[in-house]
């Protein structure tokens, strides 16, 4: 009941949190550029000096060595949730435009933007290093997977090679610092204090910062238009009942569990990542099917998320 209160209040500082980027946006103080300029200020420098701190900070060599379980969990579980969301698109004859669409919001989560300022208050920050162990699998397979599943189903928009997807994941801002961040560790490199405390400034940005862009997108969807359909509901399913549920599963057979566990199977409830929205708009895939699907499912994870520690707590 303790974890169920406090997840309660935690969801309720982040959705405060959120609430107050839609006030921003309903008041149009924050526009287009300011939106843009979080995007870019949170992907290409803050994001990345957080992998690099909290790495540096909260992950140790000892760590890192066992950490190879921590890391097949996500994978198998997004490599399932694919499998599996494909199998269930075929079965429904969802149409090829929304069908790539589908896969990737069913299988891939908001690590980042609402995945780890949910942690960070559940948890402390001893859950970061299992936040950024997930999020360097989970940008994988939005980078090289997803991404690609929305491109095959929009109707414009050039064609890359695996070779392209892989080079263009590589240099993604946030995979370098975490790259960085293990290298840091695995040679027992410590930076200097002046450093790591700017690093740590630009660390405690991305929480609000993310939760001010995400309520601002919510408010740019719009309540209004917001419907479940049979699709949503799947999707629902997939992201708040099977991913959780296989995580735990999957952590259970192979000896995550814990804080471990317990980060990771949050981490898989989160709700759509928000790149399924501009991936659609970019290459003419369902970009209404996504959009919806991001608010809806960022607004439900704020319910489902009590529910789960309340569980995970039993």
């Amino acid at each position: 009941m303790v974890s169920f209160l406090h997840a309660i209040a935690s969801v309720v500082i982040i959705l405060i949190l959120t609430a107050v980027g839609y006030f921003c946006a309903a008041q149009r103080w924050m526009g287009p550029e300011v939106k843009a300029f979080l995007s870019r200020f949170l992907i290409r420098l803050a994001v990345p000096c957080m992998c690099v701190y909290s790495l540096r900070s909260n992950l140790t060599r000892a760590i890192l060595d066992r950490s190879g379980p921590v890391l097949l969990v996500p994978f198998f579980t997004s490599a399932l949730l694919f499998l599996l969301s494909f199998g269930i698109g075929r079965l429904f004859a969802i149409p090829r435009r929304r069908l790539g669409v589908f896969m990737f919001m069913c299988s891939v989560s908001n690590a980042v933007f609402v995945g780890f300022p949910m942690c960070s208050e559940l948890f402390g920050e001893a859950a970061t290093p299992y936040v950024m162990l997930y999020y360097l699998v989970n940008t994988s397979f939005t980078q090289i997977v997803g991404l690609s599943l929305v491109r095959w189903s929009g109707d414009k928009g050039a064609r890359h090679s695996w070779r392209e997807v892989l080079v263009r994941f590589i240099k993604t801002p946030p995979v370098i610092g975490v790259f960085i961040g293990f290298g840091l560790i695995l040679l027992d490199v410590q930076l200097p204090s002046f450093l790591m405390s700017c690093l740590r400034y630009i660390n405690g940005t991305v929480t609000p910062l993310a939760l001010l862009l995400t309520g601002y997108i919510i408010h740019e969807i719009g309540l209004s238009h917001l419907r479940i359909d049979r699709d949503t509901g799947v999707m629902l399913l997939f992201r708040f009942l099977l991913s959780p549920a296989l995580s735990v599963l999957l952590g259970g057979l192979l000896g995550v569990g814990g804080l471990a566990g317990n980060v990771l199977a949050v981490e898989s409830a989160m709700p759509v990542v928000t790149q399924s929205v501009v991936a659609s708009a970019e290459y003419g895939a369902d970009e209404q099917f996504a959009a919806q699907g991001a608010a809806i499912s960022t607004l439900a994870c704020f319910i489902v998320i009590p529910v789960l520690m309340l569980l995970l707590s039993l």
